[in-house]
């Protein structure tokens, strides 16, 4: 009995812990814990961060082929999102980008390897922004996550 009040008051403990929130900025006002994607580059980018807490994170940004290669610009194609938490869960969603805007937001995917996703929606907030809100929980304590991509200035910036 001890051990399970003692177990749910770490739940009680980290249930106040809030889950960063996935922000993108400007490319001179970036906020911290944000990774940029460079899309003249283009290909697959992948950054290991960790949070203000310690806690692991991959972030990976990858370029989908195009079959007519010539019929578009450096910039426009479609996008992969990708938000991991190593042994916990994986979060994903695709973008279309042209002309510098988020024409759509599609595919998304949400896995959980321990606890479970409650809800999860996808939107695109603005032409430049999409959001990937998911809620997520573990052993009855419910947690938020929002992978947020921004387009700016020739880049897609993603927080953590």
């Amino acid at each position: 009995m001890k051990k399970i009040l003692f177990l749910l008051g770490c739940m009680s403990f980290f249930s106040f812990i809030i889950t960063p929130k996935v922000y993108a900025g400007e490319a001179f006002s970036l906020p911290n814990n944000s990774v940029v994607y460079d899309i003249d580059q283009g290909g697959s980018q992948q950054f290991e961060v960790e949070d203000d807490l310690g806690r692991p994170y991959i972030i990976t940004i990858e370029e989908e082929p195009q079959l007519l290669m010539m019929a578009s610009s450096v910039k426009n194609g479609t996008y992969k999102i990708t938000k991991e938490r190593p042994l916990q869960w994986k979060a994903s969603y695709k973008i279309d980008v042209s002309s510098n805007k988020i024409t759509r937001a599609h595919s998304a995917s949400a896995t959980a390897i321990t606890g479970s996703f409650k809800s999860t929606s996808l939107r695109v907030d603005s032409p430049t922004k999409a959001t990937y809100y998911l809620k997520r929980t573990l052993l009855l304590v419910e947690s938020s996550i929002n992978l947020r991509a921004k387009l700016s200035n020739g880049n897609i910036v993603v927080t953590y």
